[in-house]
């Protein structure tokens, strides 16, 4: 099993959206991904995947998304303040559950988008796919 942490503290900006009806409780988690993802602090922000099972993941205070492989592609996405608050993005494509925005900032800050920028090459070995970074301009 692969774990890449992204977030480690309540205030950090990269959150897991929880607005997504396909989060489950650890319960529903193969045994090894449930164990890796209860040992860890609940605020942090875990991506991880499992050959074994096929798929992969992203988890936060106790919900994760879980995604089959094969991940079709992925990406940093990002709109700047202007009239409105911006925001940066993950999203993810697999065949089964089409595009996902998966994590991200409600509102645009250099520092969360950095922090993606930065784990970039690792989430793409994790996810199997190179991740693409889009700018999307302003948020007018």
């Amino acid at each position: 099993m692969k774990t890449l942490t992204l977030a480690t503290l309540q205030s950090d900006p990269l959150r897991l959206y929880t607005s997504r009806a396909r989060l489950v409780g650890v319960e529903h988690l193969p045994g090894i991904v449930a164990a890796t993802i209860e040992a860890a602090p609940r605020a942090h922000l875990l991506a991880w995947s499992e050959a074994e099972t096929g798929c992969a993941g992203f988890s936060q205070h106790g919900l994760s998304l879980v995604l089959p492989f094969p991940v079709m592609s992925a990406g940093i996405g990002s709109m700047q303040r202007a009239k409105a608050s911006g925001f940066v993005t993950l999203f993810v494509r697999t065949a089964e559950a089409g595009v996902v925005d998966v994590l991200g900032s409600d509102a645009f800050q250099q520092m969360a988008l950095d922090r993606l920028l930065a784990q970039q090459a690792a989430l793409g070995e994790l996810l199997g796919c190179t991740l693409s970074v889009e700018d999307w301009g302003y948020d007018c």
